[in-house]
């Protein structure tokens, strides 16, 4: 029989992907899934996210984390928009 934590885990587990169906992140590795969240957390505690901040927290290369910000941008999950305080730097906006 199951214990608790193994049904409490199997449960979140449901969850998340069920989250990332309704996300459409379903499809991606688990790579761009972490570069996503990075983006949904840092728009969520600062309400700004740059990508400088998205390599920085996620720990990936530069050349990983552009290209994943595009392949999300082609799919409609994130919009790129010019800082109007740094015009150097673009924020990553969720488009849910």
């Amino acid at each position: 029989m199951p214990s608790k934590y193994s049904k409490d885990l199997a449960n979140i587990l449901q969850m998340l992907r069920n989250i990332e169906e309704d996300l459409n992140l379903i499809n991606y590795s688990e790579t761009e899934k972490k570069i996503y969240y990075t983006i949904a957390c840092k728009n969520s505690e600062d309400l700004t996210c740059r990508i400088s901040d998205v390599i920085y927290e996620s720990g990936y290369s530069r050349s990983t984390v552009y290209k994943t910000i595009k392949k999300f941008e082609d799919a409609d999950l994130i919009k790129m928009q010019q800082s109007s305080v740094d015009k150097r730097e673009i924020n990553l906006v969720l488009v849910h």
